[in-house]
């Protein structure tokens, strides 16, 4: 074989070398940039899912609230379809009034379908399936930003620590009701009761989930059963939106007829929630990034720190716009709706 004849294959296989490594470098960043594109589909649908459980647990405390003892006070009830009702179950107060049993918060029950509701969800083992009542091949147990949104968004706008801290210290302090005066003993009951009730109803919570999953994965329970796939179909692409879309369709149309209830009843009630509704998942979304820091301070790694920040920046939040309603810094029913909404959301 010539010289030439050499050089030219030894230039045939650099070539070949290269495009080889050109090749490599094409799929790799293809590859990176798939990563990058999924990374962000699923950041915006964890956003989307928080915000609509956003939407749907401030719903539910507004009205748990007037259900339970909201709508007792004559000149705060809210004279709607639900008045009927809720004008008979005073089991709450908001400390404000003249009606005794301050102890039992306005948002009491709130408090205990929520934290039912994260005992319901949490189960007694993370390898659990993250929804009990259904199979563990069920298409939406692989639904991350479902579950990301029920126990964050839904059950975060549920429970509250800053409106219940709020109320207590509005009852120690007792200017708010001069007719009762300070109430430093059933404010201080609350803080008990309010604890017990929210350990018991998370136990609950806990228990009804382990009989769920009793009944719909049972090999959870006994070694000697075999994990078993059911004939359940399987849901292609186009499911996978079926979700968050049919959850946005009704989260509008919740709101829709919240300003609806506001425009055509005139009721303030109703432009207190549908601002609540659309500034909810503002506060809901911090709480989740600051989540983050939970675990990460290295003195102490039980200390859930980005937990505590979320709720003492509500209490500080709470507390000012108590102040501000309580001074009559701002006035008329726009800017005292408004405050409400801030509260609320």
């Amino acid at each position: 074989m010539s010289a030439q004849e050499e050089n030219t294959k030894k230039e045939a296989k650099e070539l070949n070398s290269d495009d080889f490594e050109e090749d490599s470098h094409d799929v790799a960043d293809r590859q990176e940039h798939t990563i990058q594109n999924n990374k962000a589909s699923i950041l915006w649908f964890e956003i989307i899912y928080i915000s609509i459980f956003s939407v749907i647990g401030v719903t539910f405390r507004s009205f748990i609230g007037r259900l339970f003892g909201g709508d007792c006070d004559p000149d705060s009830a809210v004279k709607d379809w639900l008045y009927p009702l809720s004008r008979r179950i005073c089991v709450t107060t908001n400390g404000r009034t003249e009606q005794y049993g301050g102890a039992l918060f306005i948002d009491l029950p709130d408090n205990m379908f929520g934290s039912f509701i994260i005992g319901l969800f949490t189960g007694h083992s993370s390898e659990w399936p993250a929804i009990p009542f259904l199979t563990h091949d069920h298409p939406l147990q692989t639904e991350q930003g479902l579950h990301l949104g029920i126990r964050t968004a839904l059950c975060g706008s549920l429970t509250t620590f800053s409106s219940w801290n709020s109320q207590m210290v509005l009852m120690m302090d007792g200017t708010a009701n001069p007719y009762l005066g300070s109430q430093v003993v059933a404010a201080l009951f609350g803080y008990v009761i309010g604890l017990q009730v929210s350990i018991v109803s998370f136990r609950a919570g806990r228990t009804l989930s382990a009989w769920f999953q009793n009944r719909n994965n049972p090999y959870l329970f006994d070694e000697n059963l075999i994990r078993m796939e059911s004939q359940l179909r399987r849901c292609n692409n186009q499911c996978y939106w079926l979700s968050p879309v049919a959850l946005l369709l009704f989260t509008f149309v919740l709101i829709a007829l919240y300003i609806w209830g506001d425009v055509y009843w005139g009721m303030s009630y109703y432009r207190k929630l549908w601002i609540a509704c659309l500034i909810s998942p503002l506060g809901t979304i911090t709480r989740w990034k600051l989540s983050i820091l939970n675990g990460k301070c290295s003195k102490y790694p039980w200390f859930p720190l980005g937990t505590w920040l979320a709720n003492f920046t509500g209490s500080i939040i709470s507390a000012a716009l108590t102040a501000i309603a309580y001074l009559k810094l701002v006035s008329g029913e726009g800017g005292t709706t408004s405050l409400a909404a801030l509260s609320l959301g």
